[in-house]
């Protein structure tokens, strides 16, 4: 296992070489230092944190040192087999679950950049490996009745998927919940759709509106992070994605 501090906490990883890169960036406090910062302000030893896309590791156990407990959803079988191999040394009470956020009985997510084990599996696009599972699913509200504690704080990455989720979004319980930390990534949704380009994207705009408005009830403390990204998307002729936080009224 490899030891890393970032953002003045330490966790353990496997020591996989084709990751060095980005735990260098990790280290160096280069990758998304605002995801700590807002972890860290919604979280105390009061909280459960529901980390749905838990990836390697990297913001899991790290809110595992401050959080009373952890809830890290991931289906990618690679990542999950990650994360269950730094549970034993790493710090903090963090449970697995091991499927998809979803209404649905299943999902199929397919690999992309190659392979399982990125950041990157969607169930929305696929690589040309054509490499897929049918992953199980996990509801918000099955979520929530696992926390061990009565305030909750969700973090949701889940790689274009966000935008098929908003009644999930809709059954966050806004009197339990400090806040949600979401992903945003409207260039893998309209990397989904077809028809002319002018066409997809005001698809991917309607479908972004309705994602904001699926968390009413909550404040919406950042959007000059919308701004922002549209401002880059034009400027580099291409969509970018943005993180927006949603905090309790």
């Amino acid at each position: 296992m490899r030891a890393i501090t970032y953002f003045q906490r330490t966790v353990h990883f496997p020591d996989k070489p084709e990751k060095a890169r980005f735990f260098c960036r990790l280290q160096a406090g280069q990758w998304e230092p605002g995801t700590f910062r807002n972890i860290e302000r919604l979280v105390d030893e009061t909280t459960t944190y529901i980390d749905i896309g838990g990836w390697i590791g990297v913001t899991p156990y790290w809110a595992a040192q401050i959080a009373d407990n952890v809830i890290a959803v991931e289906p990618d079988p690679v990542c999950f087999g990650i994360l269950t191999e730094m549970r034993g040394t790493n710090a903090g009470a963090v449970a697995l679950v091991n499927a998809a956020l979803s209404h649905d009985k299943c999902l199929v997510l397919n690999s992309v950049g190659g392979g399982f084990g990125s950041s990157e599996t969607s169930a929305l696009i696929a690589d040309d490996t054509g490499m897929s599972i049918t992953a199980n699913t996990v509801t918000v509200p099955e979520l929530q009745a696992m926390a061990r504690t009565e305030r909750l704080c969700f973090k949701v990455d889940i790689e274009g998927y966000e935008y098929k989720v908003l009644d999930q979004f809709r059954a966050i319980d806004r009197k339990r919940t400090a806040g949600v930390l979401l992903a945003v990534h409207p260039q893998i949704l309209a990397a989904s759709l077809s028809g002319p380009a002018i066409l997809r994207l005001a698809r991917t705009a309607a479908a972004t509106f309705r994602l904001i408005r699926s968390f009413r009830g909550f404040r919406l403390e950042n959007p000059s992070a919308i701004w922002s990204a549209i401002r880059k998307s034009i400027a580099q002729r291409e969509l970018k994605g943005f993180d927006l936080l949603f905090i309790a009224r």
